[in-house]
């Protein structure tokens, strides 16, 4: 089959799942899944082991010895910068604690401690495709998908009140995917069937797919 070129662009929609701590999908009642728009900016960087670098001279100062190992790439470090904070998802990105009212569970805000980050959570993002590819050759939109199926280590960054709109900002890293995390999580699915066991390995997944992003909306939902 030959390979389909599209190019990306925009952010339509981010959604976050909780995760166990093996990297699971949480299913059931207790499931949480948060669907979003209201984001500016996601920035994914690299993080690699340098190689081992093999230099040595000999006795009269010629090069004996000169070759570099090829860098191991150790995880990816993701940074997300919101216009709007969802208390829904606090609790599951920088294990915060939400405030809600003494009514109908209605999440307010959320209280931050001290000690480790424990929030396990898998991330997915969606983009549009740019100019001639920007629908199938059947008339449908088309998306690029991206998953990191296992974010860990959540951090609260740097929090600005000014004259001006404060931006919520967080970090987390990256791992490969829990065994039952499978093609993603939930009955909707925007990677290919049978996606192979390397999967577990993979801390970045891109795809061009058809299948429109979940709606955006305020608060958490089970996993369906």
């Amino acid at each position: 089959m030959p390979s389909v070129c599209a190019s990306p662009i925009k952010g339509v929609a981010m959604r976050i799942v909780q995760l166990d701590v093996c990297g699971n999908p949480v299913t059931g009642a207790s499931s949480h899944v948060v669907v979003n728009s209201l984001w500016t900016q996601v920035q994914m960087t690299p993080q690699y082991q340098a190689g081992t670098d093999f230099f040595e001279k000999t006795a009269d100062g010629l090069i004996g010895v000169n070759q570099i190992d090829p860098p191991i790439l150790k995880r990816m470090n993701l940074q997300i910068d919101m216009m709007s904070i969802d208390p829904d998802m606090t609790p599951y990105i920088i294990s915060a604690r939400e405030l809600v009212s003494t009514g109908p569970v209605s999440g307010y805000g959320f209280g931050l401690s001290e000690g480790p980050a424990s929030a396990h959570f898998s991330f997915e993002v969606w983009q549009r495709v740019a100019g001639a590819g920007a629908c199938s050759p059947g008339g449908l939109a088309q998306y690029i998908y991206h998953a990191w199926p296992h974010c860990y280590n959540g951090q609260i960054q740097t929090y600005t009140i000014s004259n001006a709109r404060s931006n919520f900002q967080f970090q987390c890293d990256t791992s490969g995917a829990g065994p039952q995390w499978l093609d993603g999580p939930g009955a909707s699915t925007w990677l290919p069937s049978g996606t192979p066991s390397a999967l577990i390995t993979e801390h970045w997944l891109y795809n061009l797919t058809t299948n429109a992003p979940p709606a955006s909306q305020c608060g958490a939902i089970a996993l369906v």
